[in-house]
C-alpha cells in the first residue's frame, strides 16, 4: 500500500523530468569536458572554444522565451517534449561527424534551438502537477540535482572515460541511446495537464489579474532575470573554461581534471535539491543570498588552490551556490506570477540569462583568454558571483510558508486595531 502512494503521479514526473533535464545539461556540457581532446583534434583556441558555448546559448536564449510561450499555448505537451528529446539526441550524435570548427559551431546553434524550450515546458508543467509542499523540492530536484548528477559528475567521468578508450567522436555517438528510451517515456508516462485543474490552481495561487506584457513589472521576475543572468556568467565561465585550464594551465590530465570537475558535481547534485527545500522554511530570499555567496568559492578555488584534495573540497562547499541558480530560475519566477503564465516568466528568465551568461560571457571570455590568458574567465566569474549575491539581498520574498505568515500577521494586526 506505501508503495503505491508513493509510485504517484507526481513522482512519476518529477522522475521522468529528472532524467530528462539531466540528459539535457550531460550533452549540453560533454563538449566542455572533450574539449581538449577536441582542440588538440582540429587544431581550435580559446576564442573558438568560447564561441561553441555562445553558439547554444544563442538559439537557447531565443527558443526559451518561444518554448515557454508555446508551452503555455500548445494542446499536446508531452508530444511536444518527445519530439524536442529525440531531436536533440540526433544533434548530438551529429557531433560525432564533426571534422571542422564550422560544423560543431552550426551542429551547437540547432542543439540550442531544440534544447531551449525544455526546460520552460518541464518546470511549468511539474509547477501545476506538484503540491504545494512538494514544488519547492520538485523543481530544485529535476532543475538542479539532475543538471549536477548528469551535467556534472556522470558527463566529465563518463564522456572523457568514453573518449579515453576510444575517441571523442564515439563518445558523441553514443548519446542517441539514452534519447531514444527518454522520449519513448515520455510518450508514456507523462500526461498532458488538465485545464480545469490548470484554472483552479491559478485562482488559489493569485487574486492579481496579471497580463502577458505586464510579467516583466514584477520585481522579482527582473531581479531572477539579473541574478540568472550573472550566476550564469559564473557557472558557465567555470563549466566552459576550467576544464582546459585544469590540463593546459595546471597541468593535470584529463582523468585528474575530470574527478576535480565532479566534485563540484556531487556537491551539485547534494545542494541542488537541499537548498530548495530547506528555503521552504528559512525563505527564498535568504537561501538565495547564502548560496549566491558561497557560489563565488567556485572559481577562485581552481585559480588560487594548487593542493587537488582541498580545491575539491572548496568546489563541494561552493556548490551550494547551485541553490541560487534554481532558485532565480524557477522557483522564485514561478511563484512570483499567476501559474497560468509559469512558462513564460521562467522562459523569460533562461532567455535573457542565456543570452548575457551563456552567449556574450564565453564569447568575450573566449577573447579575454586569449589576449591574457585562460584564468581570466575565472576572475570574470568570481565578479559575477559577487554582484549576483548583491541582488539577491533584494528578492521579495516567494516561499508559500513565509507568505502565509506575513499575511496572517496582518489580518490579525488589523482584527486588533479593531475598536
Amino acid at each position: 500500500m506505501e508503495k503505491k502512494r508513493f509510485w504517484n503521479y507526481e513522482n512519476k514526473l518529477t522522475l521522468i523530468f529528472f532524467f530528462v533535464i539531466g540528459f539535457v545539461f550531460f550533452d549540453r556540457l560533454s563538449i566542455n569536458y572533450l574539449f581538449p581532446m577536441i582542440s588538440v583534434d582540429l587544431g581550435l583556441n580559446y576564442t573558438q572554444l568560447g564561441l561553441l558555448g555562445a553558439a547554444l546559448a544563442l538559439t537557447w536564449s531565443i527558443s526559451g522565451p518561444l518554448g515557454g510561450f508555446i508551452s503555455d499555448k500548445v494542446k499536446s505537451k508531452k508530444v511536444m517534449l518527445a519530439i524536442l528529446v529525440l531531436a536533440f539526441s540526433i544533434i548530438s550524435l551529429l557531433h560525432g561527424l564533426a571534422q571542422t570548427f564550422a560544423m560543431l559551431f552550426v551542429l551547437r546553434l540547432l542543439m540550442g534551438i531544440v534544447e531551449g524550450p525544455l526546460i520552460p515546458q518541464t518546470q511549468s508543467i511539474l509547477a501545476i502537477e506538484s503540491s504545494e509542499r512538494r514544488k519547492g523540492f520538485n523543481l530544485g530536484f529535476t532543475m538542479n540535482t539532475s543538471n549536477a548528477l548528469f551535467g556534472s559528475i556522470l558527463a566529465p567521468i563518463l564522456i572523457v572515460a568514453l573518449a579515453t578508450k576510444f575517441d571523442w567522436h564515439t563518445a558523441f555517438y553514443l548519446t542517441i541511446i539514452p534519447g531514444i528510451l527518454l522520449s519513448f517515456a515520455i510518450l508514456k508516462g507523462v500526461k498532458n495537464p488538465d485545464p480545469t485543474k490548470f484554472h483552479s490552481m491559478h485562482t488559489t495561487k493569485s487574486t492579481e489579474k496579471v497580463k502577458v506584457k505586464d510579467v516583466l513589472k514584477h520585481r522579482n521576475i527582473w531581479l531572477s532575470i539579473v541574478v540568472f543572468s550573472l550566476v550564469m556568467t559564473t557557472l558557465m565561465a567555470f563549466q566552459i573554461f576550467a576544464p582546459t585550464y585544469l590540463v593546459q594551465a595546471k597541468g593535470l590530465s584529463s582523468t585528474t581534471m575530470s574527478l576535480v570537475m565532479a566534485s563540484f558535481g556531487v556537491g551539485y547534485a547534494i545542494f541542488g535539491f537541499l537548498i530548495p527545500t530547506l528555503s521552504e522554511r528559512t525563505g527564498r530570499k535568504p537561501a538565495s543570498a547564502v548560496s549566491g555567496l558561497l557560489l563565488i568559492l567556485v572559481p577562485l578555488s581552481i585559480v588560487f588552490v594548487d593542493s587537488i584534495p582541498l580545491m575539491m573540497i572548496l568546489l563541494f562547499i561552493g556548490s551550494a551556490g547551485s541553490g541560487v541558480i534554481g532558485m532565480s530560475m524557477s522557483v522564485i519566477p514561478v511563484e512570483s506570477v499567476p501559474l497560468q503564465y509559469s512558462g513564460l516568466a521562467i522562459g523569460l528568465t533562461i532567455g535573457i540569462g542565456e543570452l548575457v551568461g551563456g552567449f556574450l560571457n564565453p564569447m568575450i571570455n573566449g577573447a579575454l583568454a586569449d589576449m591574457y590568458g585562460i584564468q581570466t574567465p575565472l576572475y570574470v566569474a568570481a565578479a559575477a558571483g559577487l554582484v549576483a549575491f548583491i541582488f539577491t539581498l533584494f528578492f521579495k520574498e516567494t516561499a508559500p510558508s513565509k507568505v502565509n505568515q506575513t499575511q496572517e500577521s496582518v489580518v490579525n494586526t488589523s482584527v486588533s486595531v479593531q475598536p
